[in-house]
């Protein structure tokens, strides 16, 4: 199972598009999918139109055992032929569990809950715009992060940020955690000041830095939000641009997955070094 936390450190960058978008094109291949919604606003689960169990995040985290993770997960009205999209759906009170106190404090809820989980092939986790304890819980549930930024100054400050943060929890609390890449959303290539932004990013980071290609900006996607639809089964010409970008994003997103397990393996595989 593969574990992907979509974060941002600005609201309105589009990050729960993107997790959206991921979830879309993991279901759409025939893989099965849970969004983890941590971010108490709950956008995900309002667009995925979520069936509300007796739990929620915030019960799984007060009660973080494979149970609760069990009865916290409900069914979506995203289900292609192929395969589908659950959801831990989000709720107000997770608030309450976003108060960070320093690394000393901090014991990882999820991941224990997220350990014995079965019957998923992708586990998508999308993170408030903080670095509160919430998105500190997802990173250190995760195989993979994502970075989502605007090409724009305000977003380059924040992927910085936000990178920082996911080198801080590989190095204290989960060390298989690897740092996928900085998508780029809402671009707009024609434009002298998105060109400039996207260069920023790839002289701070490196080009090997940056998910290629980066989503353009369509009004589909606002349109498959406001409709509750998955970007995929809109017939637009914005929407099949979307739909490629998206695609072309998961394939290298699970490539990167596969080599960081392969690694992990060699490493377990070899065992303790000896003189």
């Amino acid at each position: 199972m593969i574990s992907i936390s979509v974060l941002s450190l600005k609201g309105g960058v589009g990050k729960t598009s993107v997790a959206l978008g991921l979830a879309g094109a993991a279901a759409k291949r025939g893989l099965s999918v849970l969004l983890v919604d941590l971010d108490p606003q709950g956008n995900a689960t309002s667009i995925l139109q979520a069936r509300h169990g007796r739990r929620h995040a915030a019960t799984l985290l007060s009660h973080p055992t494979s149970d609760s993770m069990r009865e916290a997960i409900s069914k979506t009205a995203w289900a292609f032929k192929q395969g589908r999209v659950d959801v831990v759906a989000s709720d107000p009170a997770l608030i309450r569990f976003d108060s960070w106190t320093g690394p000393r404090a901090f014991t990882p809820k999820l991941a224990r809950a997220l350990k014995r989980l079965e019957g998923y092939d992708v586990v998508i986790l999308d993170c408030p715009p903080s670095l509160g304890a919430l998105t500190r819980e997802a990173l250190a549930a995760s195989t993979l992060a994502v970075v989502v930024t605007t090409p724009s100054y305000f977003g380059a400050q924040g992927a910085d940020r936000a990178i920082y943060e996911i080198d801080e929890i590989r190095d204290s609390v989960n060390p298989d955690l690897v740092f996928a890449g900085i998508i780029v959303n809402r671009l707009r290539e024609k434009t002298d000041e998105h060109r400039y932004r996207k260069k920023e990013l790839v002289d701070i980071h490196g080009a090997g830095a940056i998910l290629k290609p980066a989503i353009p900006e369509r009004v589909a996607l606002q349109q498959a939000e406001s409709t509750g639809e998955p970007i995929q089964s809109l017939k637009s010409a914005g929407a099949r641009d979307v739909t490629r970008v998206f695609d072309k994003q998961l394939t290298r997103l699970l490539k990167l997955a596969r080599q960081a397990d392969a690694a992990s393996a060699d490493t377990t595989s070899a065992g303790p070094a000896t003189s």
